[in-house]
């Protein structure tokens, strides 16, 4: 059985903002129909339609937290995309958390490229000022023509104008690789193009996940039709070598691969310096028998 959550109910956050203050801004995502995903459509027992939080509730959790002394801590601001709500909103909100909430060291949220590109650089910029710290958004590939058939709803294009607007008006940003989503059809273009868009943006991370087909997904049905190749974790290995090996010499981004999906936790403070050394573990794992031999992992939730 399915049920239906209320937006205050938070369903997902990164794996970095495990120890963080969450505040519920969003539910589910107003986009929702990227191919791969199953976030907000069941795959955790429950679905959850997009909506905006009233201003008086968000504020009422942040005074919770604040009265019950939460300082110190990162703060993130839940929902798929909150930066698809009204810039004033999210700068009262911002604003707030860093009026109620003493010594907070990060506030982020998950972002959406197209909301990126709805907002102006003095939108942006306004968000910055409030105290937002850092965005994470999905990249998933550079590929245009894979993005498009995973209907993310953009293209490499777009993605690299809302990563360099998010870097120019003072917001960090976090940019999310799904290693082995064009399959093993699309692979050489995956690696391609997104080492290309990752250098042209040269965003402050990337983090890379491995593909995990979940149940509920249009992505899972054509692997079982047959449609779809997956990778077995070694090319998925070689993808990410490939990909780091393909990076212009101007990329110094922070490089990490933190989520249970991986076949590594190799991360790097910055991949300029360290580039030689990651491609050369890499290697070493893509050479190891085990590691050849190993089985996907298959995760059905994470």
């Amino acid at each position: 059985m399915v049920f239906k959550v209320p937006p205050s109910q938070i369903i997902i956050r990164p794996p970095v903002e495990a120890y963080s203050v969450l505040i519920a801004v969003t539910g589910g995502c107003n986009w929702n129909k990227c191919r791969f995903c199953g976030t907000y459509k069941g795959i955790y027992g429950t679905t959850q339609d997009y909506a905006v939080r009233p201003l008086e509730d968000v504020l009422k959790d942040i005074d919770l937290y604040a009265d019950k002394n939460y300082h110190g801590y990162p703060v993130f601001l839940a929902g798929g995309n909150p930066t698809s709500a009204p810039t004033d909103y999210l700068v009262k909100i911002i604003e707030y958390v860093r009026l109620r909430m003493k010594n907070v060291p990060r506030v982020s949220c998950y972002a959406k490229a197209l909301d990126i590109l709805r907002k102006t650089d003095e939108e942006l910029k306004k968000l910055s000022e409030a105290g937002l710290d850092i965005v994470y958004m999905g990249l998933e590939s550079g590929s245009s023509k894979i993005l498009r058939l995973m209907k993310k709803g953009t293209n490499a294009e777009s993605m690299i104008k809302a990563g360099k607007r998010v870097l120019n008006s003072g917001i960090k940003l976090s940019l999310y690789v799904i290693l082995g989503l064009g399959g093993k059809k699309f692979s050489e273009e995956h690696i391609k193009e997104t080492a290309g868009v990752l250098t042209e943006i040269n965003p402050t991370i990337f983090r890379f996940r491995t593909l995990n087909l979940m149940p509920n997904t249009p992505l899972w049905k054509d692997w079982k039709n047959g449609d779809f190749e997956l990778l077995s974790p070694v090319e998925n290995l070689i993808e990410e070598r490939n990909i780091i090996a393909n990076l212009g010499e101007n990329v110094s981004s922070q490089v990490f691969n933190d989520h249970v999906s991986n076949y590594c936790s190799l991360e790097s403070s910055n991949i300029k310096i360290d580039r030689d050394a990651f491609i050369k573990t890499l290697d070493s794992y893509i050479n190891d028998p085990k590691i050849k031999n190993l089985p996907r992992k298959n995760l059905t939730q994470m």
